[in-house]
């Protein structure tokens, strides 16, 4: 049975539906941007913006598993994000979704301090309410170009270059979700949380400085769009972390799926 990937237009889940793709089964994704690649590599692409349900629910028949990404670090409506996980929770559950797959992020609660925590933790509970299992993976900060750019450019406070992170591989977060979707028959029945954190803890100065991501002809500033205000405020709440998960009760995701990741910029 397929799998489907939300907004795979964005960097993320486009890599992660090419991943899929390498896997040899049937991959859908719903993109509401250019996904031509993913078309050409076999993909079934279903045009739609985030709160058409209808077309959603369409694309989304006989899947198996819906791995939905939802927005990041600098999502500008955090209560957005839930209006978009609400509609695809309903055609979830009209298509009869056999599981859900969710990105979310450490610390995810309703009383957290920052409004993209709040937000998530209210995706993670509308998607427990699903009559089908579920899988959230609470992520540490994925380490892409975009992120490396973002924080470069928002010319950060000194106590924000201090914050400490535990960065995750893009490349390292898309084999967990596969080994989710691989393993349909083995994963847990219920609503799991599954904690993903970076393989080490460092400073987003420190960070910076692994991944050459300050550097001049990687980390410059020429030729990049710098961020605007209100984005970099957003970004410095979220970054006050937690950036891992304290909870010993949550499962270890690289554990289930067999896989070490390795620390950003090394190797």
């Amino acid at each position: 049975m397929p799998v489907l990937v939300t907004a795979a237009h964005r960097p993320f889940a486009r890599r992660l539906a090419a991943r899929l793709l390498d896997e040899g089964g049937e991959v859908r994704v719903v993109a509401d941007g250019d996904v031509s690649a993913l078309r050409a590599g076999g993909a079934f692409v279903s045009i739609a913006e985030p709160d058409d349900e209808g077309r959603i629910e369409a694309a989304l028949a006989e899947v198996h598993t819906l791995i939905h990404v939802g927005g990041g670090l600098a999502s500008p409506d955090p209560d957005r994000l839930v209006a978009e996980a609400e509609v695809v929770a309903a055609a979830a559950t009209s298509a009869g979704v056999r599981r859900i797959v969710s990105l979310s992020l450490p610390g995810a609660d309703g009383n957290a301090a920052d409004p993209l925590r709040r937000a998530k933790a209210a995706v993670e509970a509308r998607f427990a309410q699903v009559p089908c299992p579920s899988v959230v993976v609470r992520a540490g900060l994925v380490d892409t170009p975009w992120v490396r750019d973002l924080l470069v450019t928002g010319g950060l406070d000194a106590m924000s270059l201090e914050a400490q992170i535990a960065p995750v591989r893009a490349s390292d977060l898309v084999e967990l979700l596969v080994a989710f979707d691989r393993a349909r028959a083995s994963a847990p029945d219920g609503h799991l949380v599954v904690a993903a954190d970076g393989p080490e803890r460092m400073s987003v100065a420190g960070y910076l400085d692994r991944v050459g991501a300050d550097r001049v002809g990687r980390g410059s500033l020429r030729g990049r769009r710098l961020a605007d205000a209100a984005t970099v405020e957003r970004v410095v709440e979220v970054l006050a972390g937690p950036w891992w998960s304290n909870d010993p009760t949550l499962v270890d995701g690289w554990a289930f799926a067999g896989h070490q990741p390795a620390v950003p910029g090394v190797g």
